[in-house]
């Protein structure tokens, strides 16, 4: 263990959730299908699932960090038929064994995620689905949890069911293009969307209780097998989100935050994804914020603060006339009381149980950093990037407060990276992991897979708390998920080849797990 909060000293693997295969696939992976992920994970000695954010997003919209709500679990991620009151209604078991059912299934075997079908499949079901427990008297079991539910998550739940009804109604247009009463949540026009859409906003709080009753069964299940889930707590949600739609106040639509140049974008990239309005969130103690994290803490054992240094100072690129410019808040003093308040409040939220780590990649003052250390966050530490003069750091010479990782999703993978690299580079890697240790060097460096192995072996014996390697890294796979500042079907859909349980039957698979097993045992991280 490391001080402050409790890591143990474990390695894990980070795919996607939409990047899984299964029994009953619509076209995207599914809650069901990570119970037998965790089950292989155990049994190859993985602690850690890393997830990318399972947030809603528009149905058309393939990016994860784009969501409709900062709270509401997608849809298309809910195992539909593995819903007993899916099950029970003969509408839609009729359904399931149709011609039409059957094609949705079928053109899911594609090499991509099929998103809009899978979406539109599962809301199709949970529809029958809640056609029959609408029938259910109020001491029935099922109901009595639903409504437990309903009032539990009502903090977020009622707007964002009223929104999700609202969008349906307006068909699909961003809340900023609805009639101006429903716009600016005028009470009249509140209470009348209200009862006019009563039965729809019940069936959204259905459905997102479904969601959360089959993801904490999945807990459930990664705690018996004494695997972690590792959640992902996106910078922001969308402008088009039920959360900036009921709180406008939290949240400054004059600019676009985004990213300064960098490595990924050399004219700094603006996402399109609102600014916050910082003043309004000090003065209400950061509210808003402290409720996702106890809404993380309830999902995940370990939650990533994505884009930690916008905590402390955001970059805004203006989107209308006299729009917010720079960074934000502007003076360094700002800045940095800002992000420790902040992260003191995420982390007395996530409490005593709930691992807090951060992503602190990018263009991220040193004082950043510092501070995440002094609050015992740890950072990352990603292979290709730990350099200095073209000298690569040891994993092994990590800080124990630290992620250890070979890429992220958004950078290319492993073995793409390893084609881009000149010789002098590549000797150089070769140099860091161990397979260099004379003068002179061997006249030529060797193969992608003379390197692979020696490399994850060194981040597995790293001094980094956790190692956490994205899968395709661990087969030396060249898919990758996203590419930064470019929007194309080839972004957030890559998927497995085979349901993860049965990547052990692909040729040289099982060979590698054992090996790699062997090295997690051998550094201490299995147990």
């Amino acid at each position: 263990m490391i001080s402050g909060q409790g890591f143990p000293r474990a390695a894990g693997v980070a795919i996607p959730l939409f990047s899984l295969r299964g029994t009953h696939d619509a076209g995207t992976g599914a809650i069901a299908d990570l119970f037998g992920t965790i089950d292989w994970m155990a049994w190859w000695h993985h602690r850690v699932l890393q997830l990318l954010p399972i947030n809603e997003a528009d149905p058309d919209n393939t990016s994860p960090y784009d969501a409709l709500s900062a709270f509401a679990i997608d849809p298309s991620y809910i195992s539909a038929a593995d819903v007993p009151d899916v099950q029970d209604n003969p509408a839609a078991q009729e359904w399931l064994q149709s011609a039409e059912a059957g094609a949705v299934l079928r053109a899911a075997r594609a090499a991509r995620r099929r998103r809009r079908a899978a979406y539109d499949y599962k809301l199709r079901l949970l529809e029958w689905g809640y056609e029959h427990f609408a029938q259910y008297a109020p001491d029935h079991p099922r109901r009595q949890a639903f409504d437990h539910f309903c009032v539990h998550f009502k903090w977020w739940l009622d707007e964002y069911s009223l929104y999700r009804a609202l969008k349906e109604e307006q068909g699909w247009r961003s809340w900023e293009e609805w009639p101006l009463p429903l716009r600016d949540r005028q009470a009249r026009a509140l209470a009348m969307a209200r009862d006019r859409l009563a039965a729809r906003t019940r069936f959204f709080r259905y459905v997102q209780w479904v969601a959360a009753e089959q993801w904490w069964a999945l807990r459930r299940h990664a705690y018996e097998r004494r695997v972690l889930l590792k959640g992902d707590l996106p910078f922001v949600c969308a402008r088009d989100s039920a959360d900036v739609w009921a709180h406008p106040h939290l949240f400054d639509l004059s600019g676009s935050a985004g990213a300064p140049p960098d490595d990924f974008s050399a004219a700094g990239q603006a996402w399109g994804l609102p600014l916050y309005n910082w003043v309004a969130l000090r003065a209400g103690g950061f509210g808003w914020w402290r409720e996702r994290a106890r809404h993380a803490r309830d999902f995940y054992d370990i939650f990533r603060v994505d884009h930690v240094v916008g905590l402390y100072r955001t970059y805004s690129i203006p989107v209308c006339k006299g729009g917010t410019s720079g960074f934000v808040p502007r003076e360094e003093t700002v800045q940095r009381a800002q992000g420790i308040a902040l992260m003191r409040a995420l982390l007395e939220e996530a409490g005593p149980t709930t691992m807090v780590v951060a992503e602190d990649l990018g263009t991220v003052p040193l004082w950043v950093r510092e501070s995440l250390g002094q609050l015992r966050v740890p950072g990352y530490r990603v292979f290709r990037w730990e350099r200095h003069d073209h000298v690569y750091t040891d994993p092994r010479d990590y800080p124990p407060l630290s992620v250890a990782t070979t890429g992220t999703h958004d950078t290319e993978t492993l073995a793409e990276w390893w084609k881009t690299l000149p010789d002098g580079e590549r000797l150089a890697v070769e140099r860091a992991v161990g397979l260099i240790d004379h003068e002179p060097p061997p006249p030529a460096p060797r193969s992608f897979a003379e390197v692979h192995l020696p490399v994850l072996q060194r981040l597995y014996e790293s001094g980094s708390a956790l190692t956490i390697l994205p899968v395709q890294d661990m087969f030396g796979w060249s898919d990758r998920i996203n590419v930064p500042a470019t929007v194309g079907p080839e972004n957030w859909s890559w998927r497995l080849p085979v349901p993860t349980q049965q990547l052990d039957e692909m040729p040289g698979v099982r060979a590698r797990l054992e090996h790699l097993r062997g090295i997690v045992d051998r550094s201490g991280r299995w147990s």
